[in-house]
């Protein structure tokens, strides 16, 4: 099994000399808006494409008047000008031209994007947990520290955690000195050492549940016993999704939001994941009031989803403390 590296770095508000950092004042003119954008563009309406094309042929329009009307012109009614005249203009039509041809390329791309973004549709749920529920490569998702925050880097781990992904690794790189003579600086350092520990003991009890659904589950198909109605397996299905989106929403309810990144986890992350996982149940038991069941590949797809949240391996590394390995800092 091959492993893909994903690089990912928390918010750098860490300090090297272990201070507490202050809340810091909003920057003059910066924006308000703390919601992060939308994972999907919105789709572009026909009149902004079309007044896309409208800018591509303007552009090459003018350029080719400005041409005849300026640059020939002044050829035609300067003759006999000499080669210093002739050698200048054709350097002017030179830079406007590549200027123009920058403009130009701008314009290009952003209609192709804008193109796209019309025509894209975004692939369904199910064709994302078929294609995943047979997957074989694993992810190994890196986060570098340095003199961080604890709290900052537990919500970058915890992000990466949560990705739904068959076969995820969570491994914290810390690049701090691993004997510091600061007790602040120990003091932060164990603190972060610790939170591999913390959040893969905090996985183990819904880890535990969902494994043992998804086990029991494919141990009745494997044993072909009696099968029961659908709607009993249905029924068993949406508690194990209402578990774990009640255990998300505690989850949520005991974080303490103090700013934009606070609430950012919270709002987006762990409640954002509950919601998805209260849409599941809300088709399920209107499947269920209907007296219609999806298939069994399709609820053995369901309950591995719920595998993939909570059975992130989680670790830790320090490279400096080995001493075959560089201890050269990896940032300014």
């Amino acid at each position: 099994m091959s492993d893909q590296i994903v690089l990912l770095r928390p918010d750098d508000q860490g300090t090297a000399d272990g201070q507490s950092s202050k809340a810091r004042k909003r920057q003059w003119g910066a924006e308000k808006r703390s919601e992060p954008l939308s994972i999907v563009h919105p789709a572009p309406s026909r009149r902004k494409i079309v007044l896309g094309r409208v800018g591509v042929l303007t552009t090459v329009l003018a350029w080719l008047g400005y041409v005849i009307t300026t640059v020939l012109k002044q050829l035609v009614d300067n003759p006999g000008a000499g080669f210093r005249f002739g050698a200048e203009t054709l350097s002017y039509l030179v830079v406007v031209s590549f200027l123009t041809f920058s403009a130009l390329m701008y314009l290009t791309a952003r209609q192709g994007a804008l193109t796209r973004f019309r025509a894209h549709r975004r692939v369904p749920r199910g064709e994302l947990d078929r294609h995943f529920f047979d997957y074989s490569e694993g992810i190994t998702v890196l986060i570098p520290s340095y003199a961080e925050e604890p709290e900052v880097v537990r919500g970058t781990m915890w992000s990466a955690v949560l990705q739904e992904f068959p076969d995820l690794s969570v491994v914290l790189l810390l690049d701090d000195p691993p004997f510091p003579a600061d007790p602040d600086v120990l003091r932060r350092l164990e603190a972060t050492r610790a939170l591999a520990g913390q959040i893969t003991e905090t996985l183990k009890e819904p880890a535990a549940r969902v494994n043992g659904a998804y086990a029991r589950y494919r141990r009745r198909r494997r044993d072909q016993e009696a099968e029961p109605d659908a709607g009993t397996e249905v029924e068993r299905l949406i508690a194990e999704y209402q578990y774990a989106a009640e255990w998300l929403e505690a989850m949520a309810e005991t974080e303490s939001v103090e700013d934009h990144v606070d609430e950012f986890f919270v709002d987006l992350v762990l409640m954002g994941l509950a919601r998805e996982l209260r849409l599941v149940i809300l088709a399920l038991t209107a499947a269920n009031a209907q007296r219609t069941s999806p298939g069994p590949e399709r609820i053995a797809e369901l309950y591995a989803r719920l595998t993939w949240i909570f059975n992130a391996r989680v670790s830790t590394f320090e490279r400096k403390r080995f001493a075959s390995l560089s201890h050269e800092p990896t940032r300014p």
